[in-house]
């Protein structure tokens, strides 16, 4: 099945065949809409004059394509009103690109989210899952990357919207359309009630629009809002298949390198078989070979290719593991006594038991299980993990009640892009900010005295980074205000600064840097680098604010 990719989806909102979604009001999706009334009206005259009512029926209305494949194909709309974006067509679940195809990830794609590009940048081709219980602000983050992203930059956005009614989709566009970043972007909408098929379609077809941008040579970034229609459908797929017999269930699943049939048995499905590189069982690869059929529709393609690329941001609405470690091998420890290794093994045994029955209880309504978020994470080139929000909202969507702050996870957010995904202005800043987290962490866990002044000092030093990243929803910042913000903390300009006065302090450095020394922001922007004077220009400003300040 084809699904509709052309330029007309951009600002409008449709279904996965192309046909607006009357109930959000957007300019494009009102003008689809009364573009089709005219053109309606004039052929239905035309027609009644000619042929009578009888023939009209059956004429197809010129000018306009009405089957996914062929001119004489039915009415796809269904119901009269014309699709959109049919004049471009992908495959709605396609093949992935061959490795020989692809080219290395190699270019970033910021989104203005400054936890996002600091702690795990996203790579143009690459897929990085956003990950989060519910009402922990991922359609937030979401949303400002869209707007980050068309910042000073061509990337044409799609975003797949299968959790939030018409009405509190609409209430979230508005604020793209107010960022001026709807026009840029095709949203492919199925309410949350609709059925698995149609809610599995509707993200595969948001893949596709952005497929074809990558294989035209542009650049794309496909949001999806939510990948239970995967899991789900995949659930489906085995109890269907069960249901055919055993044999079944394995057949045709699992291909070799030459892409024959993998042979599974009940005696051989726990077996490890060799899975893109890896040594998994039969069960698990079946699983990621569905799964696969998504995230590896994400790709940077080779030059001779055209160089396009597809970038995948999935949001999970779930939790990933708690980092349980397996089970410990006693026969290990000789100086422990049995006695003593009992009593160990059985209080680590309750732990984990104690851990599980945490997860079980904390998934909560629509939210995907651990086992399947692990999947995820296994699959995708990187994640962003947030917290859960003290303030998290009842309902499973964060639409019914509007933007939600979020605030990520550094210790399980990673990437496995690397630095190759941050522009060079970033390629030093970034990294250090890590690793001085993960120092803090250290010095938490193995300080035998909370007021060590070290202790202290690494508590302070974290909390100010925490202070720089946090942002508020709706107000993506541009690269040269990160890279102001990260060397402000770095270079130790905001040692003096309470960690509660941080945010307050880094907006006051950046509102004198425009007034009094704007070519610095302008030459980082420009250039995407730091240089020797850019930093000395950032000092000398900050410098300068703090001794405003001591004189107050």
């Amino acid at each position: 099945m084809q699904a509709p990719a052309g330029d007309s989806l951009y600002g409008a909102v449709v279904n996965y065949i192309g046909q607006p979604i009357t109930e959000v009001d957007t300019p494009a999706n009102s003008a689809a809409v009364q573009k089709h009334k005219s053109k309606t009206a004039a052929v239905a005259a035309l027609n009644a004059q000619q042929q009578g009512e009888e023939q009209q029926q059956q004429l197809k209305r010129p000018g306009v394509m009405t089957s996914w494949e062929e001119d004489d194909g039915p009415d796809i709309a269904g119901h009269g009103i014309d699709a959109l974006g049919l004049e471009r067509l992908k495959p709605l679940i396609n093949q992935q690109v061959a490795m020989k195809n692809r080219d290395q990830i190699t270019e970033s794609l910021f989104t203005g989210v400054k936890a996002l590009d600091t702690l795990t940048p996203l790579g143009r081709g690459a897929s990085l899952l956003v990950i989060g219980p519910n009402g922990s602000g991922k359609t937030t983050l979401a949303l400002d990357a869209i707007q980050g992203c068309q910042k000073g930059a061509r990337i044409r956005c799609v975003l797949s919207s299968t959790t939030q009614t018409a009405e509190q989709l609409d209430r979230r566009l508005k604020v793209l359309e107010a960022a001026g970043c709807l026009d840029n972007t095709a949203v492919f909408f199925a309410p949350p009630d609709a059925t698995l098929g149609t809610r599995l379609a509707t993200v595969m077809a948001a893949a596709a629009a952005g497929e074809r941008i990558r294989d035209e040579g542009g650049h794309s970034l496909v949001v999806l809002d939510d990948l239970a229609p995967l899991s789900d459908a995949w659930d489906k797929l085995v109890l269907a298949l069960a249901d055919l017999g055993q044999e079944k269930l394995r057949e045709g699943l699992i291909k070799d390198e030459a892409g024959n049939d993998v042979a599974l048995s009940p005696q051989t499905e726990q077996e490890l078989v060799d899975y893109e590189g890896m040594l998994v069982s039969g069960a698990v690869a079946q699983r990621r070979g569905f799964f696969s059929i998504l995230f590896l529709r994400a790709a940077k393609l080779h030059s001779s290719f055209g160089g396009g690329s597809m970038s995948l941001l999935p949001l999970v609405p779930g939790r990933p593991a708690s980092g349980t470690k397996a089970q410990i091998d006693m026969s290990k420890y000789q100086t422990l006594s049995e006695e003593q290794k009992e009593k160990l093994s059985a209080m680590l045994e309750k732990k984990k038991a104690a851990e599980a029955a945490v997860m079980a209880l904390s998934v909560g309504p629509g939210e995907v299980k651990t086992e399947t978020v692990e999947e995820f994470i296994s699959i995708a080139d990187g994640q962003v993990v947030l917290e859960p929000s003290m303030n998290a909202p009842s309902t499973s969507s964060e639409a019914a009640v509007g933007p939600v702050p979020f605030s990520v996870n550094p210790k399980l957010s990673i990437t496995r892009v690397g630095s190759r995904a941050y522009y060079k202005a970033l390629e030093h800043l970034a990294p250090q900010i890590r690793l001085d987290l993960a120092q803090a962490e250290d010095a938490r866990k193995f300080a035998t005295n909370q007021d060590d002044p070290v202790l202290r000092r690494y508590e302070a030093y974290s909390q100010r980074i925490a202070a720089a990243l946090q942002q508020q929803p709706g107000e993506p910042v541009p690269l040269e205000e990160l890279v102001v913000i990260l060397f402000a903390i770095q270079s130790g300009l905001a040692d003096t600064v309470q960690p509660r006065d941080v945010s307050a302090f880094l907006a006051e450095g950046l509102d004198l840097l425009r007034r009094d020394n704007a070519k610095v922001l302008t030459d980082i922007a420009k250039s995407k680098q730091l240089t020797a004077a850019s930093e000395k220009g950032i000092t000398e400003t900050f410098k300068s604010l703090l001794q405003q300040r001591g004189s107050q």
